[in-house]
């Protein structure tokens, strides 16, 4: 065991971060402490599937978890056909930018496959290279098996594609490829658990329009025959159950092939084992986010560190004069869903945006709430060092705009409220009760289109739930399904906060907070907004 350990039970903290490397927004997962262990995840998901690895193997090493560009939130290259190598030069890339020399180097399937090459590639940045699955095929697809095997995820009004995803992701646990289901090619494996299933779901739904170019790589790209050209320890893991086993009689005679447990736990203690021959040497940097980092660049996505965990947060015009203006996005939800009014707004002044503990990518500490939300703010503003802002609060984060305005009037030079929802007490109580549908993971994937109609209808009639005549809706529908798909997304991120959510935005009587406002409030309603037709109710006041 390296010296640098930490010892105990204790699980160390996870730390997200960015870099931008040759135009490309990479996306990473940091835990641990020791030695650095790059981690490369398969296709069709993300860096989060390396959670549990992490988890145990940090307590000896500091791993990073890479999401692959065109998967997670790692972005592809826009142009140019991706490639293996390339994959793994962008990868290179991304570590010497964030400050690693050498690193132990670990995939699965599509992520074996650029370890591979970034050893061969990069040398000098690898101490040593386990694979997990490193795809072997005894000829490369063609395209026409390529377009079969990934085909579009084409946004459909119905929702249907929110349902085909989730069963296609399931499907390939079940066969292999997916789309044989026969009995010669069912997989002998376990049927992974509903979370499971469910975050890979969505990140094949998140990835729709990337995954392929990603994906198609590990098909066309030809490991066997690159695995002489490999210069550091290298170790082939594979496992009973993974769809590569039956390629170990492939393998070159004397080639170090290892059969690790068909149970995951044990197999992370015996991949845990090998990594612990060849640590990598050098200094680990300490994790800092960009945010703390002094003189801040015009744009910046990063993740910032309050009281209550981390927020994914996103700045544009930092480096312009003028007082900061803080955006609030809608509830639930997230700062994707605003993007084109916060570039708009940043055009004049410096703008930041972050997701509030419980939404799309800043995880809840606790129930998230109000209370939370506030000392998350207060946090960041601190951080920060702006001792002055405004702030831009869209529909139903009105409330908590206004309740910072309470608590730190010296702070706040004025509110901007779009669309906010002045509701009665009467409506607060009824909305609070039948406003947010169960979108909690099914085995039978209702849930889906549970929130996908849910989502369609409040776009048809106000409030959705009463769908009379007299509650149509009479601006135009924002129902377009790349929308309604982009929507999904984010709040399917954490499902299990959104009943919640809407309980603790619909709680607050906003009408009475408007009049008590210490600071200025200028408050407008766009016709599409949720909360529209309470706009006339502005009068009452």
């Amino acid at each position: 065991m390296p010296a640098s350990a930490p010892q105990g039970d204790g699980i160390a903290p996870i730390r997200k971060g960015f870099v931008t490397v040759e135009g490309c927004r990479l996306h990473y997962t940091r835990q641990g402490e020791g030695p650095a262990v790059v981690m490369l995840h398969a296709s069709p998901c993300s860096a989060k599937v390396m959670a549990p690895l992490q988890a145990v193997w940090g307590r000896e090493f500091t791993t990073f978890a890479f999401d692959l560009p065109g998967f997670g939130l790692s972005q592809a290259p826009a142009d140019g056909e991706i490639t293996i190598e390339r994959l793994a030069d962008l990868v290179a890339a991304g570590m010497r930018a964030i400050g690693i020399g050498q690193a132990a180097l670990y995939g699965r399937h599509t992520g074996a496959s650029v370890c591979l090459e970034l050893a061969i590639r990069h040398p000098g940045l690898a101490s040593m290279l386990l694979t997990d699955g490193l795809p072997i095929f005894s000829a490369p697809y063609t395209e026409e098996r390529l377009a079969q095997y990934l085909p579009p995820i084409e946004p459909r009004w119905d929702g249907g594609h929110l349902t085909w995803t989730f069963f296609r992701y399931r499907e390939q646990h079940m066969f292999w490829p997916w789309d044989a289901g026969d009995l010669a090619h069912r997989a002998d494996a376990d049927l992974p658990d509903l979370d499971f299933l469910h975050r890979g779901m969505l990140e094949l739904l998140e990835a729709s329009t990337t995954y392929a170019r990603t994906y198609r790589a590990a098909f066309l790209h030809r490991a066997l025959p690159r695995i002489d050209a490999v210069r550091v320890p290298a170790y082939w893991g594979n496992r009973p159950g993974d769809s590569q086993f039956k390629t170990i009689p492939l393998y070159p005679d004397g080639a170090p092939v290892h059969v690790m447990s068909r149970d995951p736990d044990m197999a992370l203690e015996e991949e845990l084992g090998l990594l612990r021959r060849h640590p990598a040497g050098g200094d680990v940097p300490p994790y800092r986010s960009q945010f703390s980092s002094g003189t801040l660049p015009a744009a910046l996505c990063d993740y910032i560190e309050t009281r209550h965990g981390p927020v994914r947060a996103w700045g544009e015009g930092l480096d312009r004069p003028g007082t900061p203006l803080i955006y609030l996005h809608d509830l639930p939800g997230s700062y994707d869903l605003h993007a084109a009014e916060i570039e708009i707004l940043a055009q004049s002044r410096p703008v930041l945006a972050f997701d509030l503990a419980g939404n799309a990518e800043s995880p809840a500490d606790g129930s998230p709430g109000q209370d939370i939300w506030l000392a998350q703010m207060q946090d960041v503003l601190d951080i920060l060092g702006w001792p002055l802002v405004e702030i831009h609060a869209h529909g139903t984060s009105a409330a908590l705009a206004l309740g910072f305005a309470q608590r730190h009037p010296g702070r706040v030079s004025g509110l901007a409220l779009r669309s906010p929802p002045l509701l009665t007490a009467e409506e607060r109580v009824l909305f609070g009760k039948r406003y947010a549908p169960d979108i909690e993971p099914g085995e039978d994937g209702g849930y889906l289109l549970r929130l996908w109609h849910h989502l369609r209808d409040q776009e048809l009639w106000y409030p959705w739930f009463d769908r009379g005549h007299a509650a149509r809706r009479t601006n135009e529908p924002r129902i377009d399904p790349a929308w309604l798909t982009r929507r999904a997304i984010a709040l399917l991120k954490q499902p299990g906060h959104y009943a919640g959510i809407w309980r603790d935005v619909l709680r607050h009587d906003v009408m009475t907070m408007l009049a008590a406002s210490p600071v200025p409030v200028a408050v407008s309603f766009e016709p599409e907004d949720l909360f529209s037709p309470t706009a006339g109710r502005m009068e009452q006041r």
